[in-house]
């Protein structure tokens, strides 16, 4: 018996909302916290706790959901929702309001993985065995706002705001 309010399709969820638990770092050594092998639900937050992101990882045949999260952290557009939106909400209004002009191959992605690393952190939960279709149902409710949280900054649901 699951024994916590934060529940979708039997899954049990606290570990993604509970504020009172530190989130991990961007900038800290996944491998240290997230296990090898597993399909993970995982949600970013700001410096001030604020929910901007919601994802799935270890989806593949190899359920890796560590690469998920490096790839994030290593702030690469290329392939990466995640980063596109960091660098389309966060880095390039910035660089707008400095007038900064001179912008050099390969210097978004860097200003990206700083960002990451320096204000970003998530939380997550690891389950062993689930199929892709039902992790991604999850995600789609988590992006609709959930448990008193509106849905996440960068990826909810427009219409559910």
């Amino acid at each position: 018996m699951i024994n916590s309010n934060y529940v979708i399709n039997e899954i049990d969820l606290s570990n993604l909302f509970d504020l009172n638990k530190h989130p991990v770092s961007f900038k800290d050594d996944h491998t240290e916290h997230i296990p090898e092998y597993g399909s993970m639900i995982y949600t970013v937050w700001d410096s001030d706790d604020k929910f901007i992101y919601v994802g799935v990882g270890g989806v593949g045949k190899k359920r890796d959901p560590r690469s998920r999260i490096n790839q994030h952290r290593n702030g690469g557009r290329s392939g990466d929702q995640f980063c596109v939106y960091i660098q389309d909400y966060f880095i390039i209004p910035d660089l707008l309001r400095k007038n900064h002009s001179k912008i050099q191959k390969g210097s978004l992605d860097k200003m990206t993985r700083d960002f990451i690393q320096k204000y970003l952190s998530y939380r997550f939960v690891i389950i062993k065995e689930i199929k892709r279709k039902e992790l991604i149902n999850v995600e789609e409710k988590i992006k609709r706002g959930v448990f008193g949280f509106s849905p996440p900054v960068l990826n909810g649901v427009p219409d559910s705001w």
